[in-house]
């Protein structure tokens, strides 16, 4: 009965609106590496299955509010990668951001792309959260279409590859702008077809290597693989 009572007792978390969003802080802690995320609260009242399922005109639901097993993953990653000071990097098709943001946590420079306005906003508030501003940048993109300006020495990718018109698309935009000898890290959970697409980047002249890779979603045991790239030269 004292359990039971102390679970009623207990204050809901504390909500704040963010592009429109209802939204919730929630931690995230990997070796040694401690950073604060602004999630989008009761995210599932958003989401119409039945609608989603049987009505092909249906809004698209906000995919980029879910924080994707491929993300966790990516961020543990990083966690584990030591000091990034003085390196730059790209989280691209960021959504929420958490991989970048354990990169910041950890030194680096960080440039979030998304071509969702409301999702550089759940960045951009978490990253004062945990004040990063200065060391962040935020530019909505759809890197299918549009180049940035500059190059990095890191470019992290979290699910990101499972549409295969943007398979092309997107390996221009990594050759564009990886530096020589950099870095990509990009999870894959086998939601499409991905191996088509990193076969085209390794006929490109990138190096790469996966690591399978173990996160919980739903309750139950999710695998995945994490590959890296250099690009050589």
């Amino acid at each position: 009965m004292t359990d039971l009572l102390r679970k009623d007792l207990t204050p809901p978390p504390e909500t704040v609106q963010i592009a429109g969003f209802p939204a919730v802080e929630t931690g995230f802690e990997h070796a040694g590496v401690r950073v604060s995320l602004y999630r989008v609260a009761r995210l599932e009242d958003l989401v119409d299955r039945d609608r989603l399922l049987g009505d092909e005109s249906a809004p698209e639901p906000p995919y980029w509010a879910h924080l994707w097993v491929g993300a966790l993953a990516l961020a543990r990653f990083v966690a584990e990668s030591g000091d990034l000071g003085g390196v730059r990097v790209l989280d691209l098709g960021c959504g929420l951001g958490l991989p970048g943001l354990v990169a910041a946590a950890r030194g680096a420079e960080v440039c979030f792309a998304d071509r969702e306005a409301a999702a550089l906003d759940f960045v951009r508030s978490s990253a004062k959260l945990n004040r990063f501003d200065e060391r962040v940048e935020c530019v909505q993109l759809d890197f299918t279409r549009e180049p940035l300006d500059g190059d990095f020495d890191i470019i992290l990718g979290a699910e990101v590859v499972y549409e295969p018109a943007s398979y092309l698309p997107l390996a221009d935009f990594l050759e564009r702008h990886l530096r020589q000898r950099g870095l990509l890290h990009f999870t894959d959970a086998f939601r499409s077809d991905a191996v088509r697409f990193f076969d085209e980047l390794a006929r490109r002249g990138f190096q790469g290597s996966r690591r399978a890779w173990r996160e919980w979603e739903d309750g139950r045991p999710q695998g995945l693989f994490l590959w890296t790239f250099r690009r050589s030269g």
